[in-house]
C-alpha cells in the first residue's frame, strides 16, 4: 500500500473539489443556458369583444388580451391594439382564428380574414366563412409562414359581404366554461 505524503493528500483533494466543481457547475448552470436560449419569441393574443364592421370595406382586427407574450413581440392592448411589432429577424409562424357568426337577419353574410405586414397584404392567406343564419358560428383560420424583420407590423384584417346583420367576429360567453374570443392570434419565431 503506498502512503501518501501530506501534500500529495492536499493536492487529490484540490483536484476533486477542482473537478466536483466543475460538475456542480455543468449540472447548475445547463438548465439556466438552456432556459436563457430557450426564449423563442412568441405571442397570443385575443379580443373579448365581438368585431361587427358597419361597411363592407376591409378592417383592421384589434387584440384586447396579452394571453401570452415575450420580449420578442411587442403588442399594445390599448394603443394601436391591432399592431403586433416583431422585435427579432426570423421565420414565423402566424395563426388568425376568428369565431365568425351574425347576430339577425337572413341573407348569407361572407366573412373574410387575412393578414397584412406592413401595410401590405401577405398573399394566399386570405380565409372565407358564410354564415346563413342568426347564432351559427364557425371558426376561420388564416395562417401564414413567412420571414420577418426587426420593426415589422402584422395585422389581421377583416371584411364583411353584408352590414346591419351583425355579421363579424363573434366572442361568446358560455355559461361555466372559458370564453370565446373573436379572435385568437398566434404568432412564434420558428427559425432564423
Amino acid at each position: 500500500m503506498t502512503i501518501l505524503r501530506s501534500n500529495e493528500k492536499v493536492a487529490i483533494l484540490v483536484l476533486f473539489a477542482l473537478g466536483l466543481a466543475a460538475m456542480s457547475s455543468m449540472l447548475i448552470a445547463s438548465p439556466g443556458f438552456a432556459q436563457m436560449s430557450a426564449i423563442t419569441p412568441a405571442a397570443q393574443l385575443s379580443h373579448t369583444k365581438s368585431i361587427q364592421p358597419n361597411v363592407t370595406m376591409p378592417v383592421y382586427v384589434p387584440m384586447n388580451s396579452n394571453d401570452y407574450i415575450n420580449g420578442g413581440i411587442t403588442h399594445s392592448n390599448s394603443r394601436n391594439a391591432e399592431d403586433v411589432i416583431i422585435n427579432e429577424e426570423g421565420s414565423y409562424l402566424i395563426v388568425a382564428a376568428g369565431q365568425v357568426g351574425k347576430t339577425s337577419g337572413s341573407t348569407t353574410c361572407n366573412v373574410d380574414l387575412w393578414l397584412s405586414q406592413n401595410g401590405e397584404y401577405v398573399a394566399n392567406s386570405n380565409t372565407r366563412a358564410s354564415v346563413n343564419t342568426a347564432n351559427d358560428t364557425i371558426v376561420l383560420v388564416s395562417q401564414a409562414i413567412m420571414p420577418l424583420k426587426a420593426n415589422d407590423t402584422i395585422n389581421t384584417i377583416l371584411s364583411v359581404s353584408a352590414t346591419g346583420q351583425g355579421c363579424g367576429l363573434i366572442n361568446i360567453v358560455p355559461p361555466n366554461e372559458p370564453t370565446i374570443p373573436a379572435i385568437i392570434f398566434s404568432i412564434v419565431r420558428i427559425g432564423n
